[in-house]
């Protein structure tokens, strides 16, 4: 567990909150607002991707955890496009598998830039912690 989150374990059920959402939204029949570009669905798939990942690495801060947490969410991009393939709405796309996996690399590295003290911040300033 991360030192000085007090709240860990919300902290944690939210991160599998919000992996629900990226799954749900990921075999979904619905159509997603786009960043308005030829690349936008990348981006929102290197974003969704990196917060899960920066997310999840500021609640397992060894570094064996926290390449576990990579692994696993690369291979959760890889399986959503396969099984999106599968779906009579979606279809796999090579590049979104990129995009998930460069997501997961932008979300870990951005922790050793000080995105690893984002809840604790929040802790402590909105909470009162």
């Amino acid at each position: 567990m991360t030192e000085g989150l007090r709240y860990w374990h919300w902290w944690f059920v939210l991160g599998i909150v919000l992996t629900l959402v990226v799954v749900y939204l990921s075999l979904a029949d619905i159509t997603m607002p786009q960043v308005p570009s030829t690349i936008g669905d990348k981006i929102n798939h290197l974003i969704a991707y990196g917060v899960l990942a920066g997310w999840f690495g500021q609640l397992f801060t060894t570094h064996q955890k926290r390449i576990m947490i990579a692994i696993i969410l690369v291979l959760l991009g890889i399986v959503m496009e396969v099984l999106q393939g599968m779906t009579p709405h979606r279809f796999f796309d090579l590049l979104d598998a990129v995009a998930n996996t460069l997501g997961v690399l932008v979300g870990t590295l951005a922790l050793n830039f000080g995105a690893d003290k984002t809840l604790v911040s929040f802790e402590r300033r909105c909470l009162k912690v």
